[in-house]
């Protein structure tokens, strides 16, 4: 039987997991400072709804995680890898040089940001080529391809959360 969900807030979290409210809970006064009472208040939420997230979800963590290759894998993909990783530092190397072109030419703000704009389009383009080529590498090595959305850490789509590499 499905555990019931109980709404806190935006997140829905199971009905085991909602604290009981006590008569002494409910007669107490709240603090002098309104700022800190919601931001425990908000604290404590966010704690059961996190909790609740955790045994509600258990195995979620483990299936989501990258797969470390093994030193033999890392062996098999290596020329192919280097010679992707190659191509791909000669393409942003170019894009770079184009973007320096447009930028030293723009006499105005438009033109600056028409520029960056142009230089983000090709960056993402690139970035999605690269990754298309990384995973036909590892499916032609009998790999199974690291899962990972966009922004790679979980941060949603194309969120900025990590500064760090990507698993491809």
């Amino acid at each position: 039987m499905p555990i019931p969900l109980l709404p806190i807030g935006p997140i829905a979290v199971p009905a085991m997991t909602r604290p009981a409210m006590t008569t002494s809970a409910m007669t107490t006064p709240a603090p002098s400072r309104r700022g800190r009472s919601l931001a425990v208040t908000l604290g404590s939420g966010l704690t059961i709804a996190l909790l609740g997230l955790a045994t509600a979800l258990p195995g979620l963590a483990q299936d989501s995680a990258p797969q470390r290759l093994t030193p033999e894998q890392q062996q098999r993909i290596f020329p192919e890898r280097r010679a992707q990783l190659l191509r791909h530092h000669k393409e942003r190397i170019q894009t770079l040089q184009t973007s320096e072109r447009c930028i030293s030419a723009a006499r105005d703000t438009s033109a600056l940001n028409s520029c960056l704009q142009q230089e983000r389009r090709e960056n993402q383009e690139q970035r999605q080529k690269h990754r298309e080529a990384m995973r036909a590498i590892y499916e032609r090595n009998g790999i199974q391809v690291p899962v990972g959305g966009p922004g790679g850490r979980g941060s949603g789509a194309g969120g900025g959360g990590g500064k760090g590499r990507r698993a491809l």
